[in-house]
């Protein structure tokens, strides 16, 4: 089987497992924010900003360090599980030093047993790095699925009896460590892997040469990606910063669920392309194809219809992010297209470029959203649609002059799901006008969203059919490939 198909019937596995774990999960997330109150998720992110930092950059790039490694040996991998336990436990016992500075920087005391709270998932996160780092490597993306949907399945229902006895707050942590605990179980009873009493920090210097680069980058990415919570916990109330939080959260559903989903089964086909550049670009300008054919319909859709959803799924206190989700969820598309370039660098040796452009958001975006914060609660979708746009663009302009495609080229991938998501949009947009003229009373909402989806995806579906029959068979393809095995 070629690293293609491989990689995409792996996809198919973990796209189907996180599918059902994400229909559930946001079941009980919805009904968690119906109980809990905005104030609840405005102190989840401050508790967590700072630890939540240095959790990130715990792992060192030593994850991305595993799969982009052609070789590693049984010493090697054990060298390093030994060498994050420790960082892990240094980094968990920092968290009860940092939830005071915390407190301090949002005037806000109730974070600190939050931030304390958080050390427990230093453990866990760094016990998960090596098995769960050999499994993508592998491509061994199914069972990755499975482990990922089952976590997800057993929080979520530990999340809803905590909201439902009061836990407030409580229930949002409390959810996160359970899930990262079954999914540490699982991986270890599926990868049938533990490591060597050995520990040579020699071996493990060569990853860090490497990982290094790549959790730098990372850093600037949190650093810009938190900024907005940021200086919105410090201007704002709880309150508000709980409405920003849940609609930014709502509007990145694709974004971290799918796009996420992609970046991880691509980048071990990337590492495995990187001394073939025709097959390498190829491999890019279908992967970001694909990722819009997907996301494109749905964050489109997000900003159409995003009034109803948040007036059907949510109560009136949640009325105020609507304004924020539909336009955030447009903001994602330009996330989306960003988000494989970074990978594309760091599968060929690159890591340095990729750090240059997440220290370039560093330097801008915080202060673009400095002084967005400033002003109301919606303020703060302008840095999105300015800087945040503006420096995208450029991104993928390098990224395209550095592996040697067109911007033609890379345009044409793109213009059959862009045509097919403004079909869609004027389909939609349709059926709302004749609603309005036809009606002079209130349709009901439900049966009108239920239209709108309908409508929406038979004409997207159809164009793509009529069009770009293409995709539809390379589906095919793959379901033809799992039946032979």
């Amino acid at each position: 089987m070629s690293i293609a198909l491989k990689v995409a019937k792996g996809a198919t596995w973990l796209a189907f497992f996180k599918l059902l774990s994400q229909i559930f999960s946001w079941i009980i997330t919805i009904l968690v924010a119906r109980i809990l109150i905005p104030g609840d998720y405005g102190l989840m992110e401050m508790s967590t900003i700072i630890t939540g930092y240095a959790m990130m950059f715990s792992e060192l790039g030593l994850g991305s360090a595993i799969i982009q490694r052609q070789n590693i040996t049984e010493n090697e991998m054990s060298s390093i599980f030994w060498f994050m336990l420790g960082i892990s436990t240094l980094m968990a016992s920092l968290c009860f030093v940092v939830a005071y500075p915390t407190a301090f920087i949002f005037h806000e005391n109730r974070v600190i047993p939050l931030t304390q709270a958080v050390s427990v998932l230093f453990i866990i996160t760094g016990l998960q790095i090596v098995p769960l780092n050999l499994m993508r490597k592998d491509l061994e993306f199914k069972k990755i699925g499975l482990i990922e949907m089952t976590g997800a399945g057993i929080s979520s229902l530990a999340m809803y009896m905590l909201a439902y006895m009061g836990a407030g707050v409580w229930t949002l942590l409390g959810g996160h460590i359970i899930r990262e605990f079954i999914k540490l179980v699982l991986l270890y009873i599926n990868k049938r892997w533990l490591p060597k009493a050995y520990m040579n920090f020699s071996e493990v210097r060569s990853y860090l040469g490497f990982g290094i680069n790549v959790a730098a980058g990372r850093s600037f990415f949190y650093v810009y990606d938190k900024a907005d919570r940021f200086f919105a916990g410090r201007a704002w109330s709880t309150q508000l910063l709980g409405y920003y939080s849940f609609a930014l959260q709502l509007a990145k559903i694709p974004t971290e669920k799918i796009v996420s989903l992609i970046n991880m089964v691509s980048f071990p086909a990337f590492s495995q392309f990187q001394g073939s550049p025709e097959r390498f670009n190829s491999f890019y300008l279908n992967i970001i194809k694909v990722t819009m054919v997907i996301v494109l319909p749905i964050f489109v859709g997000g900003f159409m219809v995003g009034e109803d959803i948040v007036r059907i799924l949510l109560d009136s206190k949640w009325l105020p992010i609507i304004p924020l989700f539909k336009y955030l969820c447009l903001a994602q598309i330009f996330v989306s297209l960003t988000a494989l370039n970074n990978m594309v660098h760091i599968a060929q040796g690159r890591p340095m470029w990729s750090l240059y452009f997440n220290l370039i958001c560093t330097i801008f975006m915080p202060i673009s959203f400095y002084f967005a914060t400033r002003h109301n609660l919606n303020s703060i979708l302008i840095p999105w649609f300015t800087t945040y746009l503006a420096i995208s663009c450029a991104w993928v302009m390098i990224t395209l002059s550095k592996i040697g495609i067109r911007f033609l080229t890379y345009v044409k991938y793109l213009l059959k799901p862009v045509f097919a998501v403004i079909v869609m949009s004027f389909a939609i947009l349709l059926f709302e006008n004749l609603m309005s003229c036809t009606y002079q009373v209130n349709v009901n909402i439900v049966l009108s969203l239920a239209v709108k989806i309908v409508i929406g995806a038979f004409f997207y579906i159809g164009y793509l059919y009529v069009f770009d029959k293409e995709i539809f068979l390379r589906l095919k393809n793959i379901r033809s490939l799992e039946h032979r095995e």
